[in-house]
């Protein structure tokens, strides 16, 4: 103890004297700050960042930065902007299901494999199209992909959970989903208490570190009907149940080792988009003031009745002028109205808004040109912002298919075996066939494209490279799946051939093949 209370004088003494812009040496040689060393600048005198663990640094402040995300997205344009673009981009129809049965491990034929893979999509299907699989009933699973998207990035986590719902002669899948807020889950006192199993509402294996339990509030904390000493009761659900099925998903960016929550998507930029907004409404108010038309009045008196039937006439209060659309002010003896050009709207305005929306967008990874919806640079410009985009929606893509559709799907396929109604043996036996039968991709829509002749040339010519196939080609090029389009094509080009209208092949184009039963045309002399 005496130890510990001497380096405690000691440290004490020594930020006292850094403070003080002075050495200190407390019986001994001189201690250094970190940032008053060598190399430190006058501007790092004032700046005393310390170096804590993920929690300690994100905890404390993530009630202030999920409402100011949140209140930012509801208010402020950019933000809102910034959500909706991930939304859209990322999710936009919803990531779709295909089902990647590995044959090998299997040792099926690809015949066995398609078949397999048409019947497990169907089955998907009829629970993820229809809103029974909410526990809510008022969202399908693709629907579900942008609220939790949004949830994790507002808030910065969301968490789903997969209680069992009643089958239905319509729906005879139990499995339902529950988005549940990142509020609803938190520590079980006002007062949080940071321990090596516990944080954030989170509780831990205290030798792995494994998350085991969320603790999950009866009411959101910021509900109405949650009142005093009622809004941190709840229970803790397990993250995985005892027959081992997944019960809660957590769904965050884990940035940094012992990261236990999530932080909001917009963090980074809350006081810059708070400011900006500050601003923009300041130049719209003022473009606002200098289009109003105010005629001033002198007279004797002072009166300030209209000099015009139907004028406007602004009555202002002691010590205050009144404008407003084609108002009339009267003036007291002796004063004189002073034109005052407030030069609106600003012409660096646009500028200065769009300098700070590159910034904005190098911290939410989108580019400007993308953030912004404006594309006036060259074609090779829009397209460098739009492949760039790509590599964070991507991203974002992986992320939300591994942390909410894949868990989901594996889930599901599990009591679909379970029920017999997807044929799957070895599937609770052996861990090894169980994740054959579970792999899935989850494309969703296209890019888009910006030169649509040139980019179907290049996906053709990597179709007959055989370096691209012609399922992934579709998914990238159009967001459609070449498995449900397959008959649909084929039907059409029997049609054509049986009507002669099928197009002629381009020049030193490879002759197309000719349909079973389609009439052949006869040489001509």
């Amino acid at each position: 103890m005496p130890g510990n209370y001497l380096n405690t004088l000691k440290s004490q003494a020594v930020l006292d004297a850094a403070r003080s812009g002075i050495s200190a040496t407390v019986d001994g040689p001189a201690y250094t700050l970190p940032g008053m060393g060598q190399g430190a600048t006058p501007a790092r005198r004032t700046w005393w960042p310390r170096a804590h663990d993920a929690r300690t640094d994100t905890l404390p402040e993530l009630t202030f930065n999920r409402a100011a995300s949140r209140e930012l997205i509801r208010t402020n344009a950019i933000a809102a902007g910034a959500i909706q673009t991930n939304l859209d981009r990322v999710v936009g129809t919803g990531l779709a299901l295909v089902a990647q049965p590995n044959r090998q491990v299997l040792g099926w034929s690809a015949d066995q494999a398609a078949e397999w893979k048409a019947k497990t999509q169907a089955e998907f299907s009829l629970w993820s199209d229809s809103t029974d699989c909410d526990q809510e009933g008022t969202q399908n699973f693709y629907e579900k992909q942008a609220l939790t998207l949004g949830g994790a990035l507002a808030s910065g986590d969301c968490f789903t959970l997969m209680p069992n719902g009643q089958r239905t002669s319509s729906q005879p899948y139990a499995l339902r989903l529950q988005t549940i807020e990142a509020d609803r889950v938190g520590p079980t006192s006002l007062i949080e208490q940071m321990t090596a199993t516990e944080a954030g509402g989170v509780r831990f294996d205290p030798r792995t570190g494994v998350p085991t339990d969320y603790h999950l509030y009866d009411v959101h904390p910021g509900a109405w009907m949650a009142g005093a000493g009622l809004s941190h009761q709840g229970r803790w659900v397990k993250r995985i149940g005892a027959s081992g099925r997944r019960v809660m998903l957590h769904h965050f960016q884990k940035k940094r080792p012992g990261m236990v929550r999530g932080v909001p998507y917009l963090t980074p930029i809350i006081d810059c988009i708070k400011q900006i907004g500050r601003y923009s409404d300041a130049e719209i108010m003022a473009a606002v003031i200098s289009a109003y038309l105010t005629v001033f009045i002198k007279t004797p008196g002072g009166d300030a009745s209209p000099a015009f039937a139907g004028e406007e006439v602004v009555v202002p209060t002691e010590g205050e002028i009144g404008l407003g659309m084609g108002a009339v002010v009267g003036l007291a003896p002796g004063e004189e109205p002073v034109t005052v050009n407030p030069s609106r709207p600003n012409p660096q305005f646009a500028p200065f808004i769009e300098g700070v929306m590159t910034q904005i967008g190098m911290a939410l990874g989108i580019p400007r040109e993308v953030l912004i919806k404006q594309f006036n640079s060259s074609y090779s410009a829009s397209k460098a912002a739009l492949l760039d985009a790509w590599v964070y929606f991507r991203g974002m893509r992986y992320w939300l298919a591994g942390s909410f559709c894949q868990p989901i799907y594996e889930t599901w396929l599990a009591e679909a075996v379970s029920l017999g109604r997807i044929a799957a043996p070895g599937f609770f036996t052996d861990p090894l066939l169980r994740w054959a039968y579970t792999r899935a991709s989850w494309p969703g829509d296209s890019m888009g494209s910006i030169n649509p002749k040139d980019e179907v040339e290049a996906y053709t010519r990597a179709i007959d490279a055989r370096l691209m196939t012609r399922e992934l080609a579709e998914w990238q090029l159009f967001g459609t799946d070449f498995n449900q389009t397959f008959d649909q094509k084929a039907d059409e080009i029997k049609r054509l051939a049986a009507a002669d209208m099928l197009p002629a092949a381009a020049p030193g184009a490879a002759a197309q093949p000719q349909p079973s039963g389609a009439p052949t045309k006869e040489p001509t002399e």
